[in-house]
């Protein structure tokens, strides 16, 4: 039975400097909105409007705190998002009912495949999903003097193999970044 990948939603870069964005301004606001009904900016005006009428509206400096809070909590929000390890699972269905293996599960399996491979020294792993099924990313560092292509290749048919074969989950993709070669001390004798 092929197992449906599912995945939560995941803060992205762009979105998380957005909020960032939109929460300073809302902050910026919700000020205006406090000084001005507090009397502190009474009788000016700001950018081509006059500010009449706010001063001793103790209503909208409510509001104005709420505003602020909205943009601080905005900004708090678009700050955290990127230190959220992402998160998800792959789920199938039995006759028994439904079996969920997380992302991290997943990870685990590619590690151990990893290790079947000699030459592959440190191996990073990123899990994400897609129609077709799991595309698996490796960030490696490899001994050096052996043929990065055979290596690779190696790898991603054993990470493949194996973790279709644990967890029934179809690999759509392995893709693999050659980070570094390890450098080996080489320790000299001294007479």
């Amino acid at each position: 039975m092929p197992a449906a990948a599912e995945r939560k939603s995941i803060p992205m870069e762009p979105r998380r400097r957005v909020f960032i964005v939109v929460g300073i301004v809302v902050i910026l606001a919700g000020l205006f909105f406090i000084l001005t009904t507090l009397g502190f900016l009474r009788e000016e005006v700001l950018f081509g409007y006059e500010v009449y009428g706010l001063a001793d509206r103790f209503d909208l400096t409510a509001l104005g705190f709420l505003i602020l809070a909205a943009g601080v909590l905005m900004i708090v929000l678009g700050g955290t998002g990127g230190r959220y390890k992402k998160s998800g699972s792959i789920v199938s269905f039995t006759e028994l009912g439904e079996v969920r293996i997380s992302f991290q599960a997943i990870e685990s399996m590619v590690l151990t495949a990893s290790r079947k491979i000699k030459g592959v020294l440190e191996v990073n792993t990123q899990i994400d999903s897609s129609e077709q099924g799991l595309i698996i990313y490796l960030r490696i560092k490899t001994i050096p003097d052996l043929p990065i292509p055979g290596l690779v290749g190696s790898l991603q048919e054993e990470v493949r193999r194996y973790v279709q074969e644990i967890s029934g989950a179809s690999v759509a993709e392995v893709k693999v970044l050659v980070e570094n070669l390890a450098q080996e001390k080489i320790q000299r004798n001294v007479r």
